[in-house]
């Protein structure tokens, strides 16, 4: 059988969501999308290059009794309209980070997925780079023993060509609007709830334990941004261990080649970037690398589609589902709550 897919939301990050379900042809199916921009709509048709019917109200194209499960693609604001109106008209459904934009919200949309009986996916894309993977084997393995630190990271910053227009050098670099992302409400706060939505998964995920106590300090470096464009976060965890979660769009991650993760363990440490992973023991020179050739950041959307159908196909609970959103969501939020009142946070 075929799943047949609805996608909701036509920006950006469609781009790569369609080419992700291109890679699974013989198991599903883009047939329809919604999104209110005309022109947006055309533009993602024509990416997916076989006749789909479009739609500018995602609750029509609920209503069409052909779509198995959706795709859902809008801004932040929109998720947890989208995800419950998904779940009561039996869809299944992966979404696009974050979960939502408040812990209530989080409650109306578990309650509508445990209602309905549907498949639910946080789309967490960067689970699946191999490294990742490969450092969450190693760790439950107990490879490196106790766990004391990680730190999870995600940073960019762009640098345009110098322009040859010389009346223009020393002058404030022109940026384009960022659309509904400049709005703070839309966003549900800057940078941290949205890149920085992956160094959080990623740390709770290579953590495996419940945290229990937040603080952070946030900055605005760059960007005209109303909120912060970088972030600072740092985690207690329910058995002592600690976990930073660095973010940025105004820097670079350390190094030469910018690391995701580095765990600190009473054996050794292991650190990781998109396709490669390094493992150090204790009283070892230099550490053992595991290359992965080939892997870049656009595979992870392809592997993760994969998984949302494999966990559709057979019936069992994704890596990432409601619970493990939630709890991402929960540590942000406290993440604001500490700058906002200077005070560490009690989860």
């Amino acid at each position: 059988m075929t799943l047949k897919i609805g996608l909701i939301g036509c920006g950006g990050i469609s781009r790569a969501h369609v080419e992700g379900w291109k890679i699974v042809t013989d198991r599903a199916e883009i047939i329809a999308l919604a999104d209110i921009s005309e022109e947006a709509a055309k533009e993602r048709a024509a990416q997916i290059g076989h006749p789909v019917r479009t739609y500018t109200d995602y609750n029509d194209l609920l209503q069409d009794k052909e779509i198995d499960a959706v795709d859902i693609l809008l801004p932040h604001h929109l998720h947890c309209d989208a995800i419950v109106a998904a779940a009561e008209a039996g869809k299944h459904l992966m979404s696009e980070k974050p979960l939502c934009l408040t812990l209530d919200e989080t409650v109306d949309i578990a309650k509508a997925v445990e209602d309905s009986g549907i498949t639910m996916m946080a789309a967490h894309n960067q689970l699946f780079f191999p490294t990742v993977l490969q450092a969450k084997q190693m760790i439950t393995s107990g490879d490196l023993g106790e766990i004391y630190v990680i730190h999870s990271l995600d940073c960019g910053a762009r640098r345009r060509p110098l322009s040859l227009d010389k009346s223009s050098w020393g002058q404030p670099i022109r940026r384009p609007p960022m659309t509904w992302r400049a709005d703070p409400q839309k966003m549900g706060g800057g940078e941290l709830i949205d890149t920085g939505y992956h160094p959080t998964y990623r740390l709770l995920f290579l953590a495996g334990q419940k945290p229990t106590e937040v603080t952070a300090m946030l900055g605005t470096h760059r960007l005209p941004l109303q909120r912060e464009d970088t972030a600072n976060v740092l985690v207690k965890f329910e058995k002592g261990m600690t976990g930073q979660i660095f973010s940025s769009w105004a820097m670079r991650a350390p190094g030469a080649r910018p690391t995701l993760f580095n765990v600190m363990g009473e054996a050794g440490q292991l650190w990781g970037e998109i396709d490669k992973l390094y493992f150090q023991p204790v009283g070892f020179q230099s550490p053992a690398t595991v290359e992965y050739p080939g892997w870049d950041y656009n595979r992870s959307f392809a592997a993760e589609i994969a998984h949302f159908v494999d966990a559709v196909e057979g019936e069992f609970e994704p890596l990432h589902s409601v619970a493990e959103a939630t709890e991402t969501l929960r540590v942000i939020l406290a993440a604001y709550q500490s700058v906002e009142e200077g005070m560490i946070v009690k989860l």
